[in-house]
């Protein structure tokens, strides 16, 4: 059981980075820089997402007695944090194999599986690892949406 969990984490998330390159890539490059601006920053700004999300299922299972759209809110969450750590994979392949940076996708492949890889290591990849990317992620899209936000805003004022 637990191999087969591994083979699907080491299989899903770098597709699912790969899916978010592939049909975001705008949004995915944003989320490269806001991981390029420092991890611990992204932290910080990752755990109100996870704090509020937190909230709202916890009100979702408590007050309303609706497990299964507790489950669906919490799993929509936790995609959207895995979405965002595509940033990071990509980051990390940049800096690892920065020849390949006319074939950005392939950075974010191998990136990802040293993501992954990582992750796999027992007790610390699966219990700090994992929830870090998820939090780091949501971090990442935050900050990626307010930065676009911005931009927008500086566009539309010239």
């Amino acid at each position: 059981m637990w191999l087969l969990i591994a083979v699907g984490f080491v299989i899903a998330l770098p597709a699912l980075w790969l899916l978010s390159q592939a049909l975001w890539p705008a949004s995915a490059g944003r989320a490269r820089d806001a991981a390029a601006g420092g991890m611990f920053r992204l932290f910080l700004i990752g755990l109100v997402p996870v704090f509020l999300g937190g909230l709202l299922v916890t009100f979702l299972t408590k007050a309303l007695h609706n497990g299964f759209l507790a489950a669906l809110i919490a799993g929509i969450l936790l995609t959207w944090g895995f979405l965002g750590a595509g940033g990071i994979a990509t980051l990390v392949g940049e800096r690892l194999w920065p020849h390949l940076a006319t074939e950005p996708w392939r950075q974010t492949q191998r990136g990802g599986l040293v993501l992954v890889c990582c992750a796999l290591l027992p007790m610390v990849g699966w219990l700090v690892l994992l929830p870090l990317l998820a939090i780091l992620g949501w971090g990442a899209n935050v900050r990626s949406f307010v930065s676009r936000n911005r931009a927008a805003a500086g566009t539309a004022e010239a």
